[in-house]
């Protein structure tokens, strides 16, 4: 009897299955491409993920998330791909009136390559650097008190987004991968929350089972501003401080996170350091394939043979 069971119709075949291959890429170094399976179009998914913005000192804007740079159908090459992930940009010391420094940029290959921008830092009690900085996304402006009130760090388009405004006593929130830094709500109200990042969980819905990758796939959002402002913690933003004896909370490592404001008489704090995922279209051998109607003598056979899909 036919293969297929008698039904008139191609011969069915036993073949070797795939799935996509995650590598996540947490320090600099060289990847390289998977060899596993020769057909593969070796092309892949790449995530860049920056470091996230510092935030300043003595009730500072927030840190901006780092950009966070999401690539489709990107070519790999035999070679090695050179990878630098960026850390988070540090926090200000008390006393000290300078803007928290960005970030630094994640980049992955040599040739055309895919570069993330860091996170911008947030803004000081220095008056020209009460706005928070540009970066991947921006970072929040430090509180205005009765002085001149100021903006959110712009964004970088497709990366990130604006962080928030001061309002009186209170920062702005730093932007994240996805939505804007919010502005501090009132004098009298908390800090303005981080901006949300993005889960990537829909680009690994064909992965191999067992792969590891940091904070469950949730990366670049913002931190909070002072006083106690809401980060984006799912994302790796920091909560911003509330006061002395409560400074902010830096950004998680290896999500991009902004850090959040410095809370009075407290130090700012660092962003969250970056990160590149590589997920590779059909990387990974997963077993076997079936498909169509067999009978069951062959499927015997091949079972015996140990060449029948689990």
């Amino acid at each position: 009897m036919a293969g297929n069971g008698g039904v008139i119709g191609p011969t069915q075949t036993v073949s070797d299955a795939y799935k996509d291959k995650v590598t996540a890429i947490t320090g600099s170094t060289t990847f390289n491409r998977s060899t596993a399976n020769p057909a593969a179009p070796n092309e892949a998914t790449v995530i860049t993920i920056a470091g996230g913005g510092g935030s300043a000192n003595d009730a500072g804007g927030a840190g901006g998330a780092g950009g966070m740079l999401i690539t489709e159908n990107h070519p790999l090459p035999a070679s090695g791909v050179p990878v630098t992930i960026g850390g988070g940009g540090s926090g200000t010391g008390h006393p000290n009136g300078s803007r928290a420094p960005n970030g630094s940029n994640s980049v992955f290959g040599a040739s055309s390559p895919l570069t993330a921008t860091g996170g911008g830092g947030g803004g000081a009690s220095n008056t020209p650097q009460r706005p928070g900085a540009p970066g991947g996304s921006g970072g929040g402006a430090r509180e205005c008190g009765s002085g001149t009130c100021a903006s959110g760090g712009s964004g970088t388009p497709g990366q990130g987004n604006n962080g928030g405004p001061n309002n009186g006593s209170r920062s702005g929130g730093g932007g994240g991968k996805g939505a804007v830094g919010t502005a501090a709500p009132s004098s009298s109200s908390g800090g303005g929350g981080g901006g949300a990042g993005l889960d990537i969980a829909p680009y690994l819905s064909n992965a191999a089972p067992g792969y590891s990758i940091p904070n469950c796939g949730k990366y670049a959002g913002g931190g909070g501003g002072y006083s106690n402002g809401a980060g984006a913690t799912t994302f790796g933003g920091g909560n911003g401080g509330a006061g002395p004896g409560t400074p902010g909370v830096a950004g998680t490592t290896n999500t991009g996170g902004g850090a959040g404001g410095g809370a009075g008489n407290e130090p700012g704090k660092a962003g969250g350091s970056g990160l590149v995922v590589v997920i590779e279209e059909c990387g990974q051998a997963f077993g076997k394939s079936a498909p169509g109607v067999w009978d069951m003598n062959t499927v015997y056979d091949f079972v015996k043979a140990g060449n029948w899909t689990s």
